[in-house]
């Protein structure tokens, strides 16, 4: 765990002894379940620790402004869309506690899974829920309720528009992790991210902390209610 807790450290995220071992003992529950629920097609502890661990960290990285990273998420309400193995909600509630998360996923074996998770992590204030994205955002108690969506997905910006700022309140804030090359699809967005009720995008590449190649994260201020 010791690149990890240097990754979080290097974003002024200091994992204590309890947070290091929920981050063991989650690297443990993904390598015993993942041919049983089809988590990742990482087969390596290394894979594991650099795509999908600390490449979640970069979503922490600074987007400028005076205050501290870890400040900024502390007691917001957040949701992360098609999470997958938890990826990258699990990793941001460890590392920031006072986050309070909602996983969101279709795949009932993958939600079953990260139930498990939060019980052998006892993680506080995060919440599973099994459907689908776009019927889950017509629902009152998610619909414009959460300060920060999060998406890590392969899915194409427009798509991911129409699936996560519904879910942002006004003032709440979009934050989609995307591989580097992706101006076309900011502009191809662009329409449908203003009709749902979104500011112009802002796209920062990040490259830290990892050794993978750097990311895109785009990030959408929600202004308007979604219609």
């Amino acid at each position: 765990m010791d690149s990890v807790v240097t990754a979080a450290q290097t974003l002024g995220v200091y994992l204590d002894n309890k947070q290091q071992s929920q981050f063991k003992r989650y690297r443990e529950l993904i390598e015993l379940r993942n041919k049983q629920f089809n988590l990742t097609g990482l087969k390596t502890w290394e894979k594991i620790r650099e795509e999908l661990f600390i490449r979640s960290l970069r979503v922490l990285a600074p987007a400028g402004g005076n205050v501290p990273t870890r400040e900024w998420f502390e007691g917001k309400q957040a949701i992360d869309v098609g999470t997958g193995a938890g990826i990258p909600g699990i990793v941001l509630k460890i590392a920031v506690p006072e986050l309070q998360i909602t996983l969101i996923d279709s795949n009932k074996k993958r939600t079953n899974f990260l139930t498990e998770v939060v019980n052998a992590l006892e993680l506080n204030d995060a919440h599973v829920v099994n459907g689908r994205a776009e019927e889950i955002a017509q629902e009152i108690d998610h619909r414009e309720k959460y300060d920060l969506v999060l998406a890590r997905a392969v899915a194409r910006l427009n798509e991911l528009a129409e699936l996560t700022i519904p879910f942002a309140n006004i003032g709440g804030t979009i934050i989609l992790p995307k591989s580097r090359g992706v101006e076309e699809e900011v502009k191809e967005a662009a329409v449908a991210a203003d009709i749902l009720g979104a500011a112009p995008a802002i796209t920062i590449e990040v490259n830290k902390p990892g050794d993978s190649p750097p990311d895109d994260m785009v990030y959408w201020m929600k202004i308007s209610p979604t219609p």
